[in-house]
């Protein structure tokens, strides 16, 4: 039986980062019924779009294809099972993914084409599901409720996948890391609560941090993002995480989210010696009267030593902005502009608020008429707003401008780094890294070497000193000295493509095209998604 596990996002998003790469649940899908013995092949049709899709579908002819249905790509999922079932009328589909999960009566009306559908977390219920299919069973239930898989540890690490795929960028795909499950606040605006639970079960630390030295050595990331809706929620479990990562011997920077209530500073010190570059709190507005709109139980001052506390230690911030609340107003704008004046975030988002199915804010507009479950197949943008006025949009205007205007006074400053060091000691090497960083775009290359080879001598096996001295040699003009540096970057890290990227570079630089050509083709069989690396790779095939 072959089974076939697909994503697709709306054809105008295949460029979006986040959007186009699969949902890290599909790829534990995938995962888990490969460790039951499935044949399965892995699809991510966003950069394809549902016409090549249905082509690449119909060669591969699935008994079983398995797709996920978010609110943003819900109009060519739709098409793409419609033309599926149409190619491959014996060919089960099962659907899942948060958006069919609270639109189930809705899609059972009008998507004939779904034989099974799926609410919740799908590991199991689909391996138990296909195992019926193996042995001539189809079930005449056709919506499956999800069982909750407690502990975590039960599922095997989505990186473990090993089957077939079709245009899957593992270099990015598994940069995304989910180390819990579940929330235990209802923030309005929210549906995760209703979907995983609001018990929240944690992947045990040192699980987590196998995958990730499995991810370092096999497929050479070094630079990872922990996609938890709040990461931060028990404290023992980040602190056991940064012990073990910090022991581990691989050196990978991360960034993650989380609620400015659940992090102090012992926390975050422990996050930066472990790694920790960003970390973005969702913060939503800088109205306390917006705050309780959202019902996310947070204040300002909360906010404040938060973000005070990161900034203390000498991580980036971000911050998570929303406009466009019901009832929200032009002075609750300026207590939003007022805050990031105040806790001075280096990066922000800014999003309008969106009525998502599954979320107490959606179930009280359409109570109140404002919205129905039919609305979803009647409307085909990707989103649909609570507010689409012209304010809302020069509200968002108005916070990306404050946060684009204020990084020149948020951004860290030597003085900034003298205050971290007395926070983090004088052996933090990402404080290094960060510092040195900050000197090389000041164009003061002495001091950025210093910084960078205070990493490169003090942790040899740490490739991040290497990388950086090897950009600033490239800089400098010095290539000889660049290229000794990168090849040292691709002997720490060899599944890295960065690196031999880099190396090949620098011998172009220095007109050693033999010896590029071959190390762009190590880089090319190691990524051959990456638009740098493809790119070289042609130019050197065209100069003699």
């Amino acid at each position: 039986m072959k089974i076939l596990l697909a994503y697709l996002c709306h054809y105008e998003d295949r460029h979006n980062y986040y959007i186009s790469l699969l949902p890290v649940g599909l790829v534990s899908i995938a995962a888990y019924l490969q460790s039951k013995g499935f044949e399965v092949t892995l699809a991510n049709f966003s950069k394809r779009g549902y016409r090549k899709a249905l082509k690449d579908i119909h060669a591969l002819r699935p008994d079983v294809l398995g797709i996920s249905i978010f609110t943003h790509n819900r109009v060519d999922s739709l098409k793409l099972i419609q033309g599926v079932k149409k190619d491959l009328p014996k060919c089960k589909i099962i659907a899942g993914g948060p958006h069919i999960t609270f639109l189930t009566d809705e899609y059972l009306k009008r998507c004939p084409e779904i034989d099974y559908i799926i609410r919740g977390e799908g590991e199991r219920a689909f391996s138990q599901l296909v195992e019926q299919f193996a042995v001539g069973r189809f079930p005449a239930v056709k919506v499956l409720e999800a069982e909750i898989i407690e502990p975590l540890d039960l599922l095997p690490a989505p990186s473990s996948f090993s089957g077939a795929t079709i245009d899957v960028d593992f270099n990015e795909q598994y940069k995304h890391i989910i180390t819990s499950r579940g929330c235990p606040f209802h923030c309005t605006f929210c549906c995760s609560p209703v979907f995983w639970g609001k018990r929240v079960r944690f992947t045990d630390p040192s699980k987590v941090v196998e995958e990730l030295v499995l991810l370092y050595k096999k497929y050479g990331i070094i630079y990872f993002t922990i996609r938890d809706d709040n990461f931060t929620l028990k404290k023992s479990h980040v602190m056991k995480f940064c012990e073990l990562l910090k022991k581990s011997g691989v050196y990978m920077m991360w960034n993650c989210q989380a609620r400015v209530d659940t992090v102090d500073e012992e926390m975050l010190t422990a996050m930066k010696y472990a790694g920790l570059e960003m970390i973005q709190y969702g913060v939503e507005t800088g109205s306390e009267r917006i705050l309780r709109y959202y019902d996310k139980k947070i204040s300002l001052a909360d906010i404040k030593k938060a973000a005070a506390a990161a900034r203390k230690v000498g991580t980036y911030l971000s911050l998570y902005l929303m406009v466009g609340m019901k009832g929200e107003t032009r002075g609750d704008v300026r207590k939003t502009v007022s805050l990031i004046k105040q806790i001075l975030p280096g990066d922000g988002i800014v999003s309008p608020v969106a009525l998502y199915p599954g979320t107490r804010l959606y179930e009280q507009i359409r109570q109140e008429g404002g919205i129905s479950n039919a609305t979803w197949f009647e409307r085909k943008e990707a989103g649909i707003f609570l507010r689409n006025d012209n304010e809302v949009r020069v509200w968002m205007k108005e916070l990306l401008t404050m946060l684009s205007t204020i990084r020149e006074k948020s951004w860290y400053r030597e003085a900034d780094f003298k205050k971290h060091r007395r926070v983090m000691s004088k052996d933090c090497w990402v404080t290094d890294i960060l510092e040195g960083d900050y000197w090389l775009d000041e164009e003061r290359y002495v001091a950025a070497e210093r910084c960078y080879l205070k990493v490169a001598r003090t942790y040899p096996l740490n490739p991040w000193g290497f990388l950086r001295l090897g950009k600033l040699k490239f800089r400098e003009g010095n290539f000889a000295e660049a290229e000794g540096f990168y090849r040292e970057v691709t002997k720490l890290v060899p599944a890295y493509y960065g690196g031999w990227l880099k190396l090949a570079e620098s011998q172009i630089a220095m007109g050693n095209r033999q010896f590029a050509r071959k190390t762009i083709d190590e880089a090319l069989k190691l990524n051959g998604f990456d638009v740098r690396v493809r790119n070289l790779a042609e130019i050197l095939k065209k100069i003699p």
